[in-house]
């Protein structure tokens, strides 16, 4: 009888636990619907207010599927309809539809769906573009960014801003937020030595700021004002927004980051790209795989990874086999990571992890160029980073000797921030 008195009160406080843990795992849930965010993207009063004041004027349009350019019919019908002419595009690093992998052998093509001259502004000379953008009343600037000097997009702005012929052009840009908003300025300016498309802009390796405020920023701090920048932001959008908590949608700006959980890894596994290993490009999970043929029992250095981690993240063995990029065709063993704290710190990670692999495997090695020179350094924007693995040195002896530069950097785009 005892026995089965014991039975029951485990069955009752097994209920009572399921029923607590049930209520918290709703409770708990971070991922609010579409329908419930608060944000209003910065195409409503585009579409709205801006465009209508366009009317009888030209423009040069800058977007991808990021942004206005996943619904190349709208923009067809609102422009025609708005009186609105689009002289001719400009096309980033993945193309106008956000598809390709690899650069346009030709700084210009024509674009199907438009039936416009798309200039490519990563093959066109600087000196040639202030003859693109002549006779436009007005660039339209629309893509989601990664608030990285890495990611060319803002490359591509600078670019823009610079070469604008005409100081009556207005530079319209829609702003949007982006992953890695909650970091602030982080790492290091970059050498003019290692100046590259992929690290032009003056500023950290994580800027610290949307595309409004960067333009705002380099508009003021290094061309005087002289561009008439119209910067639309999107309504309700506060610094410390969770992007999933906020219902923000997820709009892919480049085809190697489908997801937001590739999104947030990509902010420390892009600096991977400076080692001997793919990053998962040409996989079902691009930024969230990465290993090599060389990387034998990956499960050797988890145990150490996942301790480092403090909880943020954690890393799981896979194999893959990419079907472009390093290691095409080859079968990978390597690791997944998955990001626990949306809030990490990917320098950090990026570090501690290239640190553990260099010390584990032989055949890790930095990616070099043909000249000798080191991608890491490109990336990074100085040696400091390729030079303090290789000495051995904690991720603490590292951070330390870029500190000052961070708080000096911060201060200075404080005056630039929006929101």
């Amino acid at each position: 009888m005892r026995f089965k008195e014991r039975n029951k009160k485990i069955l009752t406080l097994l209920i009572f636990f399921l029923t607590i843990s049930s209520g918290s795992c709703v409770e708990a849930s971070s991922r609010s619907h579409i329908s419930k965010s608060k944000i209003i993207p910065a195409e409503v009063s585009f579409y709205e207010q801006v465009l209508p004041s366009l009317s009888g004027k030209s423009v040069v349009l800058v977007t991808n599927p990021s942004g206005i350019g996943r619904h190349p019919e709208k923009i067809l019908k609102e422009f025609k309809d708005k009186k609105v002419k689009i002289k001719h595009l400009i096309g980033l690093e993945h193309g106008f539809l956000g598809l390709e992998e690899d650069f346009s052998k030709s700084p210009v093509t024509m674009d199907e769906t438009f039936q416009l001259p798309i200039y490519h502004i990563y093959k066109v000379k600087n000196s040639e573009i202030p003859a693109i953008l002549k006779g436009a009343d007005a660039v339209v600037f629309d893509v989601v960014d990664m608030g990285m000097r890495c990611y060319t997009y803002v490359s591509v702005l600078k670019r823009l801003m610079d070469n604008l012929p005409d100081p009556n052009t207005k530079f319209i840009l829609l702003d949007h937020p982006n992953p890695a908003l909650y970091l602030g300025a982080r790492g290091e300016g970059i050498q003019k030595k290692f100046l590259n498309f992929a690290g032009e802009f003056p500023s950290l390796f994580f800027t610290g700021m949307t595309l409004g405020e960067a333009a705002a920023f380099y508009n003021g701090e290094y061309l005087g004002g002289k561009v008439k920048l119209d910067i639309i932001s999107p309504e309700n959008l506060k610094r410390g927004f969770d992007w999933e908590r906020e219902g923000i949608p997820w709009s892919t700006p480049s085809p190697n980051l489908p997801t937001l959980d590739s999104a947030k890894n990509y902010l420390g596994l892009v600096l991977l790209e400076g080692v001997n290993v793919s990053v998962g490009r040409g996989t079902q999970a691009p930024f969230v795989y990465f290993g090599a043929p060389w990387m034998n029992e990956p499960e050797d250095i988890i145990p150490e990874l996942n301790e480092d981690s403090k909880g943020d993240y954690y890393y799981q063995s896979v194999f893959f086999k990419p079907t472009f990029g390093p290691f095409k065709g080859e079968i990978c063993r390597g690791l997944r990571l998955t990001v626990v704290n949306r809030k990490y710190d990917p320098i950090r990670m990026a570090y501690n992890l290239t640190a553990i692999m260099k010390k584990k495997y032989k055949d890790f090695k930095w990616r070099q160029y043909a000249d000798g020179s080191h991608n890491i350094d490109f990336l990074w924007g100085t040696e400091r980073f390729r030079e303090s693995v290789d000495a051995g040195k904690t991720y603490e002896e590292f951070k330390a000797s870029y500190a000052e530069s961070e708080s000096s950097t911060n201060r200075q785009i404080q005056k630039y921030l929006i929101y």
